[in-house]
């Protein structure tokens, strides 16, 4: 546990080294401005599952009660011309005014810069994240192997042989895309097929990260954290039990991971250790 909060922590996003938020339970949202993590005031007791930002003064964060929250460079506050939603869990953008949201019962929103508006999923089934490019588009993965591909104004759903709850989603174009997800889950997808990568293990794996192709973390239950070896994933010291569940850095010797109890772990290029506040 740090000394920063004991909330459980669930998302982390950065633009840089000094710039960096983690969102979780209980309205915690922290702030790291390159020398000192600090509370930030949201106004609720909001729970933070993702954090995307296109400048650190336009900054969104989906929260469990069925609301998006705004970051100005000043205050967090969330949008009261919406309808209250679904409890949401992703958030992922590719500018200013193309940025998308995803909820439970299958819901996508997209923000074009004034304001949100529901997209066509066709599916009732919970949306988890999203990840896209500028190449290819969106992608969305969720629950019951659900794969949801933009198309058009629309999406569309990717068939393949999974079953899978799917909670993380990350890719380095349109053909090096990861999804990992319920017992051990891994797939990769090269913008035409998805193929199944052994991860030799049946927890939980939550979130997918990394600075480049050459370097992939995936975090997950109990402390795990797998590293993409030369197309195997092999499971690296955290030292740490506690559920990790979001990823994310500025360089290969600067990352994040964020969970349980909050626990905030920093790698430094060498080894995994405990951020202490």
């Amino acid at each position: 546990m740090s000394a920063l909060t004991s909330s459980h922590l669930l998302s982390v996003f950065g633009f840089n080294e000094n710039d960096i938020f983690v969102g979780g339970a209980e309205g915690t949202m922290l702030h790291y401005d390159g020398s000192q993590w600090t509370p930030m005031e949201t106004g609720g007791r909001w729970t933070f599952k993702d954090i995307w930002g296109s400048a650190p003064d336009n900054v969104f964060a989906v929260v469990t009660d069925g609301r998006i929250l705004h970051y100005d460079g000043k205050a967090w506050a969330p949008d009261e011309d919406m309808e209250k939603l679904p409890p949401m869990n992703g958030i992922f953008g590719l500018g200013s005014d193309e940025i998308y949201a995803c909820s439970r019962l299958g819901k996508i929103l997209r923000y074009d810069g004034t304001s949100w508006k529901y997209t066509q999923t066709g599916t009732d089934t919970d949306v988890t994240r999203l990840w896209g490019c500028k190449e290819s588009g969106m992608l969305a993965v969720g629950f019951d192997g659900l794969v949801l591909k933009q198309d058009g104004e629309g999406w569309t759903r990717m068939t393949f042989n999974s079953g899978a709850e799917f909670y993380g989603v990350y890719g380095f174009g349109p053909e090096e895309v990861y999804l990992v997800g319920s017992e051990g889950a891994i797939l990769k997808f090269d913008g035409v097929n998805f193929t199944e990568m052994p991860s030799q293990t049946m927890e939980f794996i939550l979130d997918v990260w990394g600075p480049s192709r050459d370097m992939v973390f995936a975090v997950g239950d109990e402390g795990m954290i797998l590293y993409l070896d030369d197309n195997e994933w092999t499971r690296i010291e955290s030292n740490t039990k506690e559920y990790l569940t979001g990823i994310w850095g500025s360089s290969e010797d600067n990352i994040y991971a964020v969970g349980d109890n909050g626990l905030i772990l920093r790698w430094n290029g060498e080894d995994w250790k405990a951020v202490e506040g």
